[in-house]
């Protein structure tokens, strides 16, 4: 995906799905959802898209910068 799409917009996409991926489970259930892409997008939000961060906020409401 990253190959086709770049890294920007690849992030985002996975983001904006409603289902969360398996990645950002697994980061989740082992306390580390700081290095899940919606920690990524919320620490650098005028790098994506408003979709993006707002998919992000609402997986994750709680990550802070």
């Amino acid at each position: 995906m990253i190959t086709e799409r770049g890294i920007i917009r690849a992030v985002e996409h996975m983001v904006t799905q409603r289902k969360e991926s398996t990645g950002y489970t697994a980061l989740t259930e082992m306390g580390l959802q700081r290095f899940a892409f919606e920690a990524v997008v919320l620490r650098h939000p005028d790098s994506f898209s408003a979709e993006a961060v707002a998919g992000s906020r609402s997986r994750v409401p709680l990550t802070r910068p």
